[in-house]
């Protein structure tokens, strides 16, 4: 089974929104009421979509050590899927803070993805303004940031855009590069 296949396996999908953790989580249900349900990042989901017809595109969240294997297929052209990874940190950012996760990896902010409609544009457009060719639908897109948040906001730009293979990395920099980065 290669690395996307067991990624995918492994990790169930879920929405882009997340339930607060039991432990930050104030209001009037029972820890015991929260406990009993099925947290939305371990509970099979889909995106919503407009129209039933279409892929269901789905997001996956992982942690370190699949990141570390999807980086390492990527860089080798091994496993079983066009791995596309996207950093939607600002590039000011990331120089001034850790750099990024590996040379494949691309800068894509958020903002820019945003203002400009980026997973709408030509392919001609995107690649002009974004210095790397636009990702095809059927490629793995694989999203991080500092701490996995503007990550899934991206992805859920990716799957209105009708991408349908969506990895976050919920841990992002601060988990990769070894814990919580002040930036100066």
């Amino acid at each position: 089974m290669g690395s996307a296949t067991r990624a995918l396996a492994f990790h169930r999908p879920c929405f882009v929104s997340r339930m607060p953790s039991t432990s930050h989580y104030k209001s009037s249900w029972s820890s015991a009421a929260l406990a009993g349900r099925r947290s939305p990042k371990h509970s099979p989901r889909l995106f919503l979509s407009s129209n039933g017809s279409e892929a269901q595109p789905t997001l996956t969240n992982i942690g370190k050590t699949d990141m570390a294997q999807i980086l390492a297929d990527a860089e080798n052209g091994t496993g079983d899927a066009n791995y596309v990874v996207l950093d939607v940190r600002n590039a000011d950012e990331i120089m001034m803070g850790t750099g990024v996760m590996s040379e494949i990896v691309r800068v894509f902010p958020l903002p820019e993805i945003t203002s400009m409609g980026a997973f709408n544009m030509d392919a001609e457009a995107f690649e002009a303004q974004f210095n790397f060719p636009k990702p095809n639908v059927e490629d793995t897109l694989v999203f991080t940031c500092k701490a996995g948040l503007r990550s899934q906001q991206a992805a859920q730009l990716a799957a209105v855009a009708g991408y349908t293979t969506i990895i976050n990395y919920e841990g992002g920099a601060d988990d990769w590069f070894g814990g919580e980065l002040f930036y100066t």
